[in-house]
């Protein structure tokens, strides 16, 4: 029952998070634009180690940004809502190459909250399927609670 307890919770806190990042990939494509400039462009290495000792390494595409609304400046970092870091230097590596330092960039900014900004707007479709899978766990977890499955 713990366990069924423990997927169900942890379902809710995935689906809050998720939900959140897709309604606001989907409400970001409507958002105002402004141009902006990256002031740093570079691979950012997220180094771990499990239990037992042994290190991974992911990577992620850091950019900083510099826009302006309403005569505020304003600095960014977020590409999308849907970022992921990735085992793949040359992954990350590729994505910078559409974000060369000193260039300019068109940013999405929160109508009514600026700072929250974005350079790609929209979803990527494998947040919708991120979705279902953790539907899946919270219907396994709600099944189980209920002493539908063994």
């Amino acid at each position: 029952m713990l366990v069924y307890t423990i997927v169900i919770g942890i379902s809710f806190i995935a689906l809050f998070v998720i939900g959140r990042n897709i309604l606001r990939g989907l409400n970001s494509r409507n958002w105002p634009i402004t141009e902006g400039k990256v002031v740093h462009s570079g691979v950012q290495a997220h180094h771990s180690t499990d239990d037992e000792g042994d290190t991974s390494t992911t990577y992620g595409a850091s950019i900083q940004y510099e826009y302006s609304v309403s005569g505020q400046e304003i600095q960014g970092t977020r590409r999308s809502f849907t970022d992921m870091r990735t085992n793949s230097v040359r992954r990350a590596e590729q994505i910078l190459a559409r974000y060369p330092q000193d260039s300019s960039v068109t940013v999405y900014h929160h109508p009514d909250e600026p700072s929250l900004s974005v350079l790609e707007p929209g979803v990527e479709w494998w947040m919708y399927a991120l979705m279902l899978i953790v539907l899946g766990l919270l219907v396994f977890g709600i099944l189980g609670a209920l002493g539908l499955i063994g």
